[in-house]
């Protein structure tokens, strides 16, 4: 692949004074009618895990090309933003007016199209997403340079009726069916997705209303929709692919199935899982060496699992990268 393929992220740190009083202001302004389920403190909680995913994409992804970071008037005292890859993008460069301040990352991604200088082809990271072993452009993307949107299991319909995530992705799943007659009822594999910047320009022209309602809303809404509408879009249109993501590989006969079940001979793909480590996990990880794994902060993490978490990416990553003063 010769196309240049840039990394998107969004990063916060709650922590920040300036942030935390902003917040608390709309969080008491908006009082009853903000869903409890958008202001969880892990949705804000800063854990270091940045550093270490730029280590990770510096030593096993280092076909990166520009590495946008999205951020409040923000951004870490140790990056080095010196950099030639690195590019800090403020909300208000990307957002409208009416949408500031935004604490719904839901909001901010509607608007990822708009960073200035922003290839065509990019993928997109939280910042507690990690390469673990060198991972080439196709797994990302086609030979023809069509996104791959990786999915798991289906979306039972109480969590897409309780669960703010899972409503949003339903909303999006539902106009991508309406519109053109493409029924995805999967969840999104939590990992680092890949998309085309056309697609955005096109699904918010298409989806305008929707789009822009949850451009505005402040903190994330029941009626939002998810970013997996650009992911659904390509596939509907036939610029997308759909992989289904398993540890072991659901078409093989079930005898099969079994036995690398019990030999634990798993796909090599994308791992996710929360920030309660032990012994077992960073084996399997050691072993299988997925391209990408995930460490799911909580909200009931204590302080001693988010501290393991940067005892382990200390260990795992422990090589400074060229992003770092």
């Amino acid at each position: 692949m010769e196309e240049k393929i840039d990394l998107v992220y969004l990063w916060v740190d709650g922590d920040d004074p300036a942030i935390k009083e902003k917040r608390l202001f709309f969080e008491k302004e908006y009082g009853k009618n903000i869903n409890p389920q958008a202001v969880k403190k892990c949705r804000f909680r800063n854990n270091e895990e940045l550093r270490y995913s730029l280590r990770s994409v510096e030593k096993y992804a280092p076909w990166v090309n520009k590495i946008f970071i999205v951020t409040d008037n923000q951004k870490p005292e140790w990056l080095n933003t010196e950099h030639p890859k690195i590019k800090i993008v403020d909300h208000k460069e990307i957002m409208p007016l009416e949408a500031l301040p935004t604490f719904n990352p839901s909001a901010i991604e509607t608007c990822l199209h708009k960073i200035p200088n922003l290839s065509e082809y990019f993928i997109y990271a939280n910042d507690d997403m990690f390469f673990t072993t060198y991972t080439e452009p196709s797994f990302f993307f086609t030979d023809t340079m069509f996104p791959i949107f990786r999915v798991k299991h289906n979306i039972k319909q109480e969590q897409a009726k309780n669960d703010i995530y899972f409503r949003n992705l339903t909303n999006a799943y539902k106009l991508i069916d309406g519109k053109y007659g493409l029924k995805i009822e999967r969840e999104p594999h939590h990992s680092i997705d890949s998309y085309r910047k056309s697609d955005f320009e096109q699904v918010n022209e298409i989806f305008k209303t929707e789009i822009y309602k949850t451009t505005i809303s402040k903190f994330r809404q029941f009626d939002n929709t998810s970013r997996v509408i650009y992911s659904a879009y390509a596939c509907a249109t036939g610029k997308g692919v759909i992989k289904i993501v398993s540890k072991i590989d659901k078409t093989l006969p079930l005898y099969k199935q079994v036995w690398l079940y019990l030999t634990r001979q798993f796909q090599k793909d994308s791992l996710c899982f929360g920030n309660n480590f032990n012994k077992s996990i960073i084996k399997e990880i050691d072993k299988f060496k997925p391209y990408v794994i995930c460490i799911n902060d909580e909200e009931e993490s204590s302080a001693k699992q988010l501290q393991n978490e940067q005892n382990f990416l200390e260990n795992y990553f422990s090589k400074k990268s060229s992003f770092e003063k």
